[in-house]
């Protein structure tokens, strides 16, 4: 229940799902142009990563 007190671990869930969410629509989804596909997977990448980087700055508690 601790984990849930810090901002760093909900904000690193929650944006490492989206991201991950977004990955699998961008190439599940059939679109009618690639523009839309490669936004979802680049904004799914950027998401993931940031949500990434959150659960690292949990784990490494002096930051």
């Amino acid at each position: 229940m601790n984990k849930l007190y810090d901002l760093r671990f909900v904000i690193g869930v929650f944006f490492l799902i989206i991201g991950v969410l977004l990955i699998g629509y961008a190439f599940v989804s059939e679109s009618f142009s690639e523009y839309k596909m490669k936004i979802n997977l680049y904004c799914g990448l950027l998401f993931s990563s940031f949500g990434l980087l959150m659960l690292l700055l949990k784990k490494n508690k002096k930051l």
